[in-house]
């Protein structure tokens, strides 16, 4: 028998308005029975590299 999860959905809506008035980026929200919990990508996710649309330098070789 599964149990149901101990936070109503007001709870989570207020906990999301509040990471997003703060200027925090919710990317995921993980439920399970035991707890709730937001992933936020300014502070959970690795800094993705950025790409240039230049186009790369031509290798040169070293005597």
């Amino acid at each position: 028998m599964s149990r149901r999860a101990g936070v109503t959905e007001t709870e989570l809506k207020r906990a999301i308005k509040v990471a997003t008035e703060r200027g925090l980026t919710v990317s995921e929200i993980i439920m399970t029975a035991d707890c709730v919990r937001l992933k936020i990508g300014s502070v959970d996710e690795s800094e993705k590299p950025v790409e240039d649309k230049a186009p790369l330098a031509w290798p040169t070789r070293t005597p």
